[in-house]
């Protein structure tokens, strides 16, 4: 499926940020569940530009409007389990890089 303007979807649009519910794999919309309040919006005095700044999950306001849902709960809990395992994943793989990156700086300064 082609996004609105007519191109591909974009990679942030589709996965979003887990922690701040956009995107949409974590849209609870799907499920039949509506969030509001998850952000606040401050002004910056010094530019004058608005920044979002995250509530606390106390703050959120969460309806369940199961006449919405349109994915099974089921699929959202793999998608959510998968969402886990490639965060995991990428944590390894950059201590694994970080690791080896100071063995490598230890053996090339330690040669004789």
């Amino acid at each position: 499926m082609r996004a609105p303007s007519g191109g591909d979807w974009g990679f942030s649009t589709i996965n979003g940020n887990a922690k701040r519910g956009t995107g949409i794999l974590n849209n609870e919309m799907y499920i039949g569940r509506l969030v509001w309040n998850r952000q606040r919006f401050i002004k910056d005095p010094d530019t004058g530009r608005r920044q979002a700044r995250p509530n606390s999950e106390e703050e959120w306001i969460v309806q369940d409007v199961p006449d919405l849902g349109i994915v099974d709960e089921e699929i959202c809990k793999a998608v959510k389990a998968r969402q886990l395992a490639i965060k995991q994943k990428r944590a390894t793989a950059a201590k694994r890089r970080t690791i080896l990156g100071t063995a490598g700086v230890r053996s090339i300064c330690f040669q004789v």
